[in-house]
């Protein structure tokens, strides 16, 4: 009788650290708006005291096991809200977008009004983080992200999920 010994890849895990620096406005499709308007209104709201999201540090901790697909991440960032300076830490679940390590909360409990979104290319560079505000009774949503193009890969599908 003959014993194989395998060999385990350990899971790949890190820390990304990025700033949110870009704001756009997005239809309830996740499709970009490209109303002026629109833009100016989403820069103020994501700027003002009770949602500050631009230009915030998103922290995220990943663990992925490229030979199982195993994977998990947490993203922790300052409350939006200036009035309660507390770190978030919000639990993301993968994605499975091709060509990336993908990762989203959709209405997590912490910022119920929000996706949190992060992606890593498979080369565990490139990372973005980003963060959809929605807007109830308004004809756009408001995406901070740390991605100057955030609507040129896979990840923007995910914008449309349950949108309202």
């Amino acid at each position: 009788m003959s014993y194989t010994c395998t060999a385990f890849a350990t899971p790949v895990t890190g820390t990304a650290k990025v700033h949110l620096t870009h704001v756009f406005a997005t239809l309830q499709t996740g499709q970009p708006d490209q109303k002026p308007e629109d833009i100016a209104a989403c820069r103020k709201q994501v700027s003002s005291v009770n949602s500050r999201y631009l230009g915030i540090p998103v922290n995220t901790r990943y663990s992925i096991d490229v030979q199982a697909l195993m994977m998990s991440a947490s993203s922790m960032l300052p409350s939006p809200h200036a009035t309660k300076p507390v770190m978030l830490t919000i639990k993301l679940a993968p994605l499975g977008i091709a060509g990336q390590y993908a990762f989203g909360a959709f209405r997590p409990s912490a910022l119920p009004n929000n996706y949190v979104l992060f992606s890593i290319g498979t080369d565990f560079k490139g990372a973005k983080s980003s963060i959809l505000v929605l807007n109830e009774g308004k004809a756009f949503n408001c995406l901070v992200s740390s991605d100057a193009s955030p609507f040129n890969g896979g990840l923007s599908e995910k914008l449309g999920v349950d949108q309202k």
